[in-house]
């Protein structure tokens, strides 16, 4: 008779039901605070993240508190390059984050395997990266542990910021206790070693060490003990990956060198303004480099790709709100226009007091397709059946961008006074645009209209244009191929006044009272519509975008009588933001509108 061998008996927690809802299965990470689960959503019938907060740490209050910062944050933040938080509560007594499940791997494991990264491929996730930090920065949040092992390449080639789960609220005083360090001491910035205030500067720096290591292969700096580790950064000049590598090009060393500046306020100011500076570099092809090893956006052939956990809770996709999008499509955080369409949205850990990997704006948020802002989960709505032609794919709406702070002697600004086209979105994520003129030159009818600091456009085509700010953003449409007032797709009328006469009558529409105006002397009708009810309304359609209104939002829409037909304007407030917080700006842009 042979002996058996019991298995190894499973984790306790595997195969517990969290929440009533999530089967837990393998442990896939382990933090000093909590344990990683891969799960099931039973009602969904999706795998996904559990991070469970470890029973032996429930009552240390600090930690305690830090777990629930996490939570806040992952309520808030949604972008394409957060990972998304998709609930939060507490299961007999232990809380948890319920999170998208990333497949990919860390960039502590490609830059094991690689050493280094070909200057375009470290350029892009520095892009990626700061772009979520740049989300967290808007709302006052400072994640404090940029690092590799908090960067997440997915397998799409995205990647995502997580594990938020130590950052804060700049303007939170009760986290800013003076001669308090929260990091890793490899990435700390000069301000965090001392034990000072940080600020989206700090995570700037943290962000300029990643890159500084992923181009050269080492870090910044080292030292014998934590404390020395910590201190020889303080007021030291900032380091050159060019000197250690010199084809490193000229204008990535630019960037670096100025993320690593001992002087917070000689830094970028958040990773928006990072971001800014990375987008032009980051779509130029490398310089042959036969030294260097080049890895590719997605994983080596032949290697299994392996569950990669957010151990911070990352901006939420927007689950729980906008219309349903068809296959493959994402929908980004709300902060342009109501479109909903192709983007690319990311995944990035939520910053404190936002969550998930993508933010849903109110109007004024742009909904994109493709890769953009984040995957959002679509919740179950009505979608408009065409009688005629096929529902449209919903539009992508721009994302709010600070001013771009161009890198210096990167890319030569425009002259002053100088007509300028639309900067094109990079891998669909929206690009900031400069103050001045512009003139699409591929919408028709041919237009002009002037800029002032703070806009973006995530998408321009024959017959749309969507522009984004802060506070919200600005859809322009023409050649609209139909309107849904009874939630079916019909012919659109052909005259101004008539067109807005279909969209006060929508089903599910409250308007206000029409205005007549002039816009470049053309006639114009004015009206500002609410949805009635808690779903998005489809309003009309373009050869391949549908523009829906958000609820709980109004949106000013402005339709014009030009030549070939109306052109529709449509003015929507940010998430957290209302109408009259972005129509003055967004009035200048409308009032500037000139046509050729």
């Amino acid at each position: 008779m042979t002996d058996q061998i019991d298995p190894a008996p499973p984790p306790p927690d595997e195969g517990r039901l969290v929440g009533e809802r999530y089967r837990l299965g393998e442990v896939i990470g382990v933090g000093g605070m909590a344990t990683v689960h891969r799960a099931v959503d039973t009602k969904l019938d999706r795998t996904v993240a559990i991070k469970l907060l470890r029973r032996e740490v429930i009552a240390d209050p600090d930690i305690a508190m830090r777990f629930r910062r996490e939570a806040l944050a992952a309520t808030v933040l949604r972008h394409p390059n957060i990972v998304a938080c998709l609930e939060t509560g507490t299961d007999d007594g232990q809380p948890f984050l319920v999170m998208e499940l990333i497949e990919g791997e860390d960039l502590v494991a490609r830059l094991r395997r690689a050493g280094r990264l070909s200057p375009s491929e470290a350029a892009r996730i520095g892009l990626d990266v700061a772009r979520a930090l740049g989300v967290a920065h808007i709302r006052g949040i400072v994640h404090r542990d940029v690092k590799p092992g908090n960067i997440l390449l997915a397998r799409d080639g995205r990647a995502m910021v997580t594990d938020f789960g130590i950052a804060r609220l700049a303007a939170d005083t009760e986290g800013a206790i003076p001669g308090t360090t929260l990091g890793s001491v490899h990435y700390f910035s000069p301000e965090q070693a001392k034990g000072d205030t940080t600020t989206g500067a700090s995570d700037v720096y943290s962000l300029g060490l990643v890159l500084y290591e992923a181009l050269t292969g080492r870090r910044a700096w080292t030292g014998e003990t934590t404390a020395a580790l910590a201190a020889v950064r303080i007021g030291a000049e900032a380091p050159s990956p060019r000197a250690v590598r010199p084809e490193i090009p000229a204008a990535l060393d630019a960037v670096v060198v100025r993320a690593l500046d001992p002087e917070p306020v000689r830094r970028f100011a958040s990773g928006n303004a990072m971001a800014a500076a990375l987008e032009p570099i980051a779509s130029r092809p490398d310089p042959s480099s036969p030294t260097v090893s080049v890895p590719t956006a997605t994983l080596a052939a032949g290697t299994p790709a392996r569950p990669v956990a957010a151990i911070a809770p990352l901006m939420p996709l927007p689950s729980a709100s906008g219309p349903v999008r068809p296959a493959g499509v994402t929908a980004g955080r709300r902060a342009s226009p109501a479109i909903a369409g192709p983007l690319l949205f990311l995944v990035v850990v939520a910053a404190v007091v936002a969550g998930g990997l993508f933010v849903a704006s109110r109007p004024g948020r742009v909904d994109s397709g493709g890769v953009a802002f984040a995957t959002m989960t679509p919740r179950p709505t009505r979608t408009p059946t065409p009688t005629a032609r096929p529902t449209p794919v919903p539009v992508v709406k721009p994302t709010t961008a600070a001013k771009p702070t161009p890198v210096p002697k990167a890319t030569p600004k425009a002259a002053a006074g100088a007509v300028r086209d639309l900067c094109d979105p990079i891998l669909g994520f929206a690009c900031g645009l400069e103050r001045g003129t512009y003139e699409p030159s591929r919408f028709e009818p041919p237009i002009r209209f002037k800029l002032r600091d703070g806009w973006s456009t995530s998408l321009w085509v024959a017959d749309l244009i969507t522009l984004g700010r802060q506070e919200g953003g600005l859809t322009v449409a023409s050649r609209l191929t139909g309107v849904y007032p009874n939630g079916d797709a019909t012919d659109a009328p052909r005259s101004a006044r008539s067109l807005v006469d279909v969209f006060i009558g929508t089903d599910g529409v409250a308007a206000g009272r029409p205005a007549n105006r002039r816009i470049d002397k053309q006639p114009a009708t004015v009206v500002d519509l609410d949805p009635t009810g808690p779903d998005p309304v489809a309003l009309f359609s373009t050869s391949s975008q549908t523009f829906y209104l958000e609820p709980s939002a109004t949106t000013r829409i402005i339709v014009i009588d030009a030549e070939g037909g109306p052109v529709v304007v449509a003015i929507e407030p940010g998430a957290d933001s209302t109408l009259e917080a972005v129509l003055k700006e967004a009035q200048r842009v409308v009032d500037s509108l000139r046509f050729r």
